[in-house]
């Protein structure tokens, strides 16, 4: 278990890299198995970059885990 600055550096330095099939496999598992706010201290690294990664994982996984990480990173101050 990874803290979620890791996650969130791992994940821009895999999408710097144009490694999308290893980022989107990252953050669908990230996003299923984590809370959505510990997902949303993930982008507070780079909040441009990462806020749109997530929610796209968090869309494929469910739409009730879209809408609870969209709240999450409203509550955390991010735009979502």
């Amino acid at each position: 278990a990874r803290p979620a600055a890791e996650i969130g550096q791992a994940v821009r330095a895999l999408a710097a890299e144009g490694r999308r099939r290893e980022l989107d496999a990252l953050l669908a598992a990230y996003v299923r198995v984590r809370a959505p706010e510990e997902a949303a201290r993930c982008a507070a690294a780079d909040p441009p970059v990462l806020v749109p990664l997530l929610l796209e994982a968090a869309g494929r996984v469910s739409a009730e885990r879209h809408r609870d990480l969209v709240h999450a990173l409203r509550v955390a101050g991010l735009s979502a």
